[in-house]
């Protein structure tokens, strides 16, 4: 299958050469996926950049695409605060596109969806497979981004953003890379874009820093793409699980040696790998295991406040730099997580149960758990003399 990389300030001439150099052309109505999970503050680097969108359907428009449709659903929340579709769009820079000529924006949670069994017959996918099969080109406008849970966050990962809310909570709690992998029996773009502009590197795809690439890439091939991409940024691709679980349902191939040499002169060697813990000083860390986004955000919301109001936790800001021992903070299916006895363990979210009576602690027994409980919930096991 072919795939194509370029380095170029202009995001519509990138666009341009990569059409070209797969030999792609658009058909009347497309179909686009972007990616869309930054809650306010957005960070760069966590969304779909506005100007690679721009640039995309200028390109689009003058291929002849009389409509361009750009999809996606609501974002997680947590108990006490929801994300609206609305809200998404203001936020993110892509409300303008309601009201732009020849382009829409549609809820993915507003359409009919069909019923989809995983193949182990465990997890059902809700995915609006015939709403998609309308259109005669599907774009899968993805992010480079590293991702603390599964590595990488590419055009596989972006796909997750198709399934119902529900599901992306059940993928999480289950088996998070072999669903991504089995979406994409399912859901096969015509096209998968990847952008960086700017680009996240380190601890993403919600607290990674932003990273000018000025890198496009795109292929057929979602897995071809994502493992080529993977190599330029310094990745073993065949150690990223949900590639190589891909690969073995049939959905893709590896990228060829040969065109990791073709493109070898756009990798980014020193690109920042995402660790598997959040720190908060040098004695708070946070581990965001299998979390859905819903006890991130609440998790996230929290550190915020912390830093915002230093009078008000101020305790908490020294225990943060002068706790005698390590307090971890775990939230996600993390039951496979083991800690020293001497160190501190708040466990928020009702997926942290397992651990949480392992280890003879209470935890945080709501799914997803409110803000200010959450808040509240830290500050106590952090401020606790108990283990």
């Amino acid at each position: 299958m072919p795939v194509a990389v370029v380095r170029d300030n202009n995001i519509k001439s990138g666009l341009q050469q990569l059409f070209a150099g797969l030999g792609f052309t658009p058909g009347r109505r497309v179909f686009i996926k972007p990616n869309l999970c930054g809650r306010e503050p957005i960070l760069p680097g966590e969304n779909t950049s506005v100007q690679v969108m721009d640039a995309l359907i200028a390109v689009l428009q003058e291929r002849s695409c009389a409509e361009i449709v750009i999809c996606h659903g609501q974002l997680l929340g947590s108990f006490d605060h929801n994300v609206p579709f609305n809200e998404m769009l203001q936020v993110s820079g892509f409300k303008k596109y309601s009201h732009m000529a020849g382009v829409a924006m549609v809820n993915l949670d507003d359409l009919p969806q069909q019923t989809i069994l995983s193949l182990n017959g465990e997890v059902a996918l809700h995915l609006p497979l015939e709403y998609m099969q309308g259109f005669d080109t599907y774009i899968n406008l993805a992010k480079i981004k590293t991702h603390m849970e599964t590595t990488v966050s590419l055009s596989m990962k972006n796909q997750m953003g198709l399934a119902a809310q529900a599901d992306r909570i059940e993928m999480h709690r289950t088996d998070l890379d072999g669903m991504i992998a089995e979406l994409a029996l399912h859901c096969r773009p015509h096209v998968s874009i990847l952008e960086g502009y700017p680009a996240m590197e380190g601890l993403g795809p919600h607290h990674g820093k932003p990273r000018s690439l000025n890198l496009l890439a795109a292929g057929t091939d979602m897995v071809e793409l994502d493992s080529l991409v993977c190599a330029l940024l310094g990745y073993t691709p065949r150690a990223i699980e949900h590639l190589s679980r891909a690969v073995a349902l049939c959905v893709g191939r590896w990228c060829e040696d040969k065109d990791v040499q073709r493109f070898g002169n756009l990798g980014v060697s020193d690109f920042k790998k995402a660790a598997s813990v959040f720190r908060y000083g040098t004695k708070i860390l946070a581990y965001p295991t299998r979390s859905c986004s819903r006890c991130i955000h609440a998790v996230n919301t929290a550190g915020r406040a912390f830093k915002k109001q230093p009078l008000a936790y101020w305790r908490v800001l020294l225990k943060c730099m002068f706790s005698r021992r390590r307090i971890n903070i775990v939230f996600g299916n993390a039951g496979d997580l083991e800690f020293n006895t001497q160190e501190s363990l708040v466990c928020v979210g009702r997926c942290t149960r397992k651990i949480a009576l392992r280890h003879g602690v209470a935890y945080l027994d709501k799914c997803p758990p409110g803000v200010d409980e959450t808040r509240e919930f830290i500050v106590s096991g952090i401020l606790s003399k108990k283990r």
